[in-house]
């Protein structure tokens, strides 16, 4: 599928690709093109091998060979005009045009083994131009089918063409599965497109959700994130009566590495520890970037004090080792406050504030961790 894609972006003007809508309806309209041009090489194949029209063979040739021209001449139509509304109208006329000409030269409505294949006009009218246009080609199609009928009880407007009983029988067969093919080809490009779409679609709605839920500098969760992932996760634990560490992370001695080496440096830095951290966490934790130097960690199902001991020293060990960036070498520490529900509160926003002020008095010692205590509050920072 996706070397048909490639190749019908040959054809297929840039003003279409702007848009997913757009870029269906564009392969669509393609998709229709090459399988019609298709059904009208194998036409003018069974009329020249199969079919045994004797004289009226040219005149058959001629309806199918203006069909493949007029499918050829909307290809250019559409790349140099872009006009994809223009094209589609232009098809859909000239598909009107041939159809009824056909019906009207081989017996009219009653008799013309041709006028199913009317069907397929409003049948891709809605599927290229939409609702309102597919109602005015259906209305048209009625009409005409209309007149047609009309013509064919007062015997006026037709000629029958066709004098012999066994070869209209064959065509109205083989035109039967002319038209299933016709629509059912088109209908499965449809869907076929249609579930691409709707992946690539999703696949970009994923990439939005993730930038706007996660830092672009380290790829963990923002702030936003982390805040709606700990309402969660407090939710969850009410319910399951576990315990959730909440812990704030800031970074001693980073002021120097980004006014001594640079803002690259700096960065490269934030992703490193950013990416050590996640590593000594489990998967069912969350690491996110609060701002500047200082990220948020959410341990959920934490049993105090044993995880907190084993867990805090992993944390800060991490942080302490040298980061390498090409020939510079920097090395930074940790200071983190720990806060614990439902053990200190339940609220997460004092959970946040808790952990925020353990770690400001965590950085008095450096590269150290508190859990929170109400007597902090009165210790001075």
């Amino acid at each position: 599928m996706a070397f048909i894609l490639r190749f019908f972006d040959q054809f297929l003007p840039e003003s279409m690709r702007s848009t997913p809508h757009d870029l269906m309806r564009g392969y669509i309209l393609l998709g229709f093109i090459f399988n019609n041009i298709l059904i009208s090489l194998l036409t003018a194949i069974g009329l020249l091998v199969i079919l045994d029209l004797e004289h009226n063979t040219p005149i058959a040739l001629a309806l199918d060979s203006a069909c493949l021209i007029a499918y050829l001449a909307a290809l250019i139509l559409l790349k140099r005009t872009e006009n994809y509304a223009l094209c589609a109208n232009f098809i859909l006329l000239i598909l009107t045009a041939v159809i009824f000409y056909g019906v009207a030269i081989t017996g009219g409505y009653k008799e013309s083994p041709i006028l199913q294949l009317a069907l397929q006009i409003p049948v891709m009218a809605f599927l290229l131009l939409g609702l309102r246009d597919g109602i005015f080609w259906l209305g048209a199609t009625l009409l005409l089918c209309l007149l047609s009928y009309y013509g064919a009880v007062y015997h006026v407007g037709y000629v029958q063409l066709l004098q012999n009983e066994g070869v209209t029988q064959a065509m109205y067969i083989l035109l039967q599965f002319v038209l299933v093919i016709i629509v059912g080809a088109v209908l499965i490009v449809y869907e076929i497109l249609n579930g691409l779409l709707e992946k690539e679609l999703q696949a970009e709605r994923s990439k939005l959700e993730h930038w706007a839920s996660h830092d672009d500098l380290t790829g963990v969760a923002n702030r936003f994130e982390f805040f709606r992932r700990l309402k969660a996760h407090i939710k969850e634990a009410g319910e399951r009566e576990q315990n959730i560490g909440i812990v704030y992370v800031d970074l001693d001695d980073f002021k120097p590495v980004n006014d001594t080496h640079g803002h690259r440096m700096g960065d490269e830095t934030l992703r490193i520890i950013a990416e050590r951290l996640q590593q000594v966490l489990r998967l069912s934790d969350t690491t996110a970037r609060l701002g500047g130097d200082e990220f948020g960690l959410i341990l959920p199902g934490v049993r105090v004090p044993t995880d907190i001991e084993q867990i805090m020293p992993k944390l800060l060990a991490c942080i302490r080792q040298p980061v390498q960036v090409e020939d510079t070498e920097v090395t930074v520490r940790g200071s983190c406050g720990v806060a614990v529900y439902p053990i200190h509160s339940k609220d997460y926003n004092e959970l946040c504030s808790m952990a925020d002020t353990a770690m400001y008095q965590a950085k008095l010692h450096r590269d150290a961790y508190l859990v929170y205590s109400p007597d902090m509050e009165s210790r001075p920072d």
